[in-house]
């Protein structure tokens, strides 16, 4: 009887967390990619973390999709983390292009805080393979982040 209301409450506690995960980066262009509305979820690798995993980077959600686009889907999802840069507040951003082989390109941005938690959000593409990760948490210096991504 114990375990069945230990598993209850587990099971009530992950229902009331899940919408915090699912809208954490809502509001932001780059949310249909998140949602698989731009590349299908199926074609996407996802990583989520949430809690004690991250408390030692000060965040306290990491969520990231990595695919290997058509020029299509790439051309969208860069439109969409541009649109974020200018439309977002972004406190500071830095992008790095490879001018010779013009397929490897990075873009970070500190976005503006939302409920608290500062928010992050960066693009790499590599050829094909594209990755994009958001972060949200206490971190507050664009320099500790880029210490995180490297």
């Amino acid at each position: 009887m114990r375990r069945r209301l230990k598993l209850l409450a587990i099971l009530f506690a992950a229902v009331l967390l899940l919408p915090m995960a699912v809208h954490a980066q809502s509001g932001l262009n780059i949310n249909p990619l998140f949602e698989g509305k731009v590349v299908r979820q199926k074609q996407m690798v996802e990583t989520r973390v949430k809690g004690k995993m991250l408390s030692k980077y000060r965040l306290t959600y990491f969520r990231s999709v990595r695919f290997e686009g058509t020029k299509r889907e790439i051309e969208r999802v860069h439109q969409l983390v541009e649109l974020d840069r200018r439309t977002s507040a972004a406190q500071s951003a830095e992008n790095w292009f490879d001018r010779e082989s013009h397929s490897k390109e990075t873009l970070m941005m500190q976005l503006s805080p939302k409920d608290g938690q500062n928010r992050f959000l960066s693009y790499r593409r590599n050829g094909n393979m594209v990755t994009v990760v958001y972060m949200e948490g206490a971190l507050d210096s664009f320099d500790a982040l880029k210490e995180i991504l490297k």
